[in-house]
């Protein structure tokens, strides 16, 4: 015969109060989820009250552009709410930023390198810029584009206001897109122009007043870079300068350069200065 189980009191409460933990999980759950909805219907309200509309818009960091363009190319209206304006976007959202306007700013504005809009709760939003400073000419069919240091294309000009630039020449390119880096047949070539550019500049700005003075960057009238092993400065359109490999060129031999140039040559002097003949450079006049 078959003896039917008894479940006693003590086999009982353990099942009891893993219910009510269970239910107080489900409770606790479904609290988070209203709490959450009620937060977000909360900031979706603010969101979308007078409160973040755009009242003013100020322009930091600009140069080239003036303020009535960057606020033009933004795409942002004074009077128009700040939420409505932009697509849903985490990041911008948490740090009350338009990311729709800083990717507009980039593509219309080639001499941009960075910019940052972001609204406080006055309804001031702020644009904050950095700009590309142009520092070379490379000759493209029959004008010039203008480049920066990371060899990125600013502008197509045939404005002789942009003859103080220096000419870079052995740069060849097919074609240009404004805002991106320059495009060429052999990268190398870019770099060996990126690597000069910093050089002298980081030479010019180590040196202080003395290279605020007789700078080395404001008396280049063209680079020729067409040989990697020989990378040629002309200065003041007058003396030839064979720097040798990129590679080797350092602080100390733009400072070197300095010195001769500026203090030990004349001014109607005209000749090639050549640092690839031995330990220490040579001239050779014209």
């Amino acid at each position: 015969m078959k003896i039917q189980e008894i479940t006693t009191g003590a086999e009982y409460q353990p099942q009891k109060k893993h219910k009510r933990k269970k239910k107080k999980r489900i409770l606790s759950f479904f609290k988070f989820v209203f709490f959450f909805l009620l937060i977000a219907a909360i900031l979706v309200c603010l969101g979308l009250s007078p409160l973040f509309s755009v009242k003013r818009i100020e322009v930091y960091g600009n140069k080239h552009y003036n303020s009535s363009e960057v606020i033009d190319a933004s795409g942002l209206i004074i009077g128009n709410n700040w939420f409505k304006s932009n697509s849903v976007n985490l990041k911008g959202i948490v740090t009350f930023r338009s990311i729709d306007a800083e990717k507009l700013l980039l593509q219309r504005c080639p001499y941009l390198k960075s910019a940052v809009v972001r609204i406080n709760f006055m309804g001031v939003v702020g644009i904050e810029v950095t700009e590309r400073d142009p520092v070379a000419l490379v000759p493209y069919m029959g004008s010039n584009l203008v480049i920066d240091s990371e060899s990125f294309v600013l502008t197509l000009s045939s404005n002789a206001a942009d003859e103080k630039f220096p000419v870079i020449k052995g740069l060849e390119c097919d074609s240009y897109t404004l805002g991106q880096a320059l495009s060429v047949h052999d990268p190398k070539y870019l770099e060996a122009f990126g690597k000069v550019m910093e050089v002298i500049a980081t030479a010019d700005a180590n040196a202080g007043e003395r290279g605020k003075e007789f700078s080395i960057k404001d008396a280049i009238s063209y680079i020729d870079i067409s040989d990697l092993d020989n990378i040629n400065l002309y200065l003041d359109s007058r003396i030839a300068v064979n720097l040798g490999n990129y590679k080797e060129i350092s602080e100390y031999r733009i400072n070197f350069l300095r010195e001769i140039f500026y203090f030990q040559l004349k001014e109607e002097d005209k000749g090639l200065l050549d640092f690839t003949s031995g330990e220490y450079p040579s001239f050779i006049p014209d």
